[in-house]
């Protein structure tokens, strides 16, 4: 009988402790930004509460490749449409692809572009810098584009930013002891004083969170002195002079189609890496392959709060209208 009662005060304990874990998962608000949620960090200290900018969805068209104007190879900073958005509301007929559907710009990338259908004058090929280092290896080691041109259409939402509010609905599709996980993560990173690294086990990515001094100048969240970032950002090969070389033959393949380079760097780089891969910027700018977004970052991230998403390694809404200025500003010059 006392046995018993020992298994059942076991039992009843273990599935109060269970309880209380799921019960917190569910009350845990949903992670929409790729760091938070891989990191399994709290969205509610490290959503941004900026208010985001409009864009016109009528900005928001894809153009049929043989009717398009410029073609687009971007990754996922390229998705939503958000900085082409300026692009189309300027007159111009955009249509975009993923680096994953393209493959590498290889030997012939020009006749690659013919037989996708395209007759437009220009292309944009955008990267983020921690990737670019082996997209441009793989495109000096191959020449025959095997994967015919496929569009891609619009993720939803435009914008994190647009996602409903994370207390609105119950983390029902969380791992039942995400929240106490969510917890103890945001409550280490409240304690520390210098980095810490977290990681998932199914994605496999890391995040770390790093003290910013200044980062209540730059991040609209609640903890603000704190930001998250991929370790992959200071882990990935470095751009260098010789990368610009490298863009430079990938242009030339694409002749007589104009190739205008768009480099978004590292959210690392930008907020925590000022002088980083400056060898790169320089020869990049001499190079007049496209917009030096590494200065216009460095400069904008104080005249624009949450430039990038303090919860993501993506720009935020206003971030991409930004980047998209520039961009559309090369364009013009390319295209008066």
């Amino acid at each position: 009988m006392k046995a018993g009662r020992l298994w059942l005060s076991i039992y009843g304990a273990g599935f109060l402790v269970c309880f209380g874990f799921l019960l917190l998962t569910l009350l845990t608000p949903i992670p929409y930004g790729d760091v938070t949620r891989v990191g399994r960090i709290s969205e509610a200290e490290f959503r941004a509460h900026r208010a985001h900018p409009y864009v016109d969805p009528a900005t928001l068209v894809d153009t049929p490749i043989g009717a398009a104007d410029i073609l687009v190879i971007g990754d996922s900073f390229s998705i939503r449409w958000a900085w082409q958005s300026l692009l189309v509301k300027a007159g111009y007929k955009v249509v975009t692809t993923h680096w994953d559907k393209s493959g590498p710009l290889c030997a012939d990338f020009g006749a690659w572009l013919q037989r996708s259908g395209f007759k437009g004058k220009l292309v944009i090929v955008e990267s983020i810098e921690r990737l670019l280092p082996e997209r441009l290896d793989a495109a000096s080691q191959c020449a025959t584009m095997a994967q015919p041109f496929e569009a891609i259409p619009r993720a939803t939402p435009l914008s994190p930013e647009d996602v409903p509010s994370p207390w609105l609905g119950l983390n029902w599709n969380a791992e039942w002891a995400s929240g106490w996980l969510t917890w103890k993560h945001t409550r280490t990173i409240k304690k520390a004083t210098s980095e810490v690294v977290f990681d998932h086990p199914r994605w496999g990515d890391l995040i770390v969170a790093r003290p910013l001094p200044d980062g209540c100048k730059y991040f609209s969240n609640r903890l603000c002195d704190k930001g998250l970032f991929l370790v992959d950002d200071t882990h990935n090969p470095e751009l260098t002079a010789a990368s610009v070389a490298s863009m430079q033959r990938i242009s030339a393949h694409a002749a007589p189609v104009q190739v205008l380079w768009m480099v978004v760097p590292n959210k690392t780089t930008v907020y925590t890496r000022p002088n980083h891969a400056q060898a790169f910027v320089q020869a990049f700018d001499q190079a007049r392959l496209g917009p030096n977004l590494f200065a216009f970052a460095a400069d904008a991230k104080s005249r624009t709060v949450d430039l990038y998403s303090p919860n993501d390694t993506h720009l935020s809404l206003a971030g991409y209208l930004a980047f998209g200025e520039q961009v559309l500003n090369a364009v013009k010059k390319v295209d008066p």
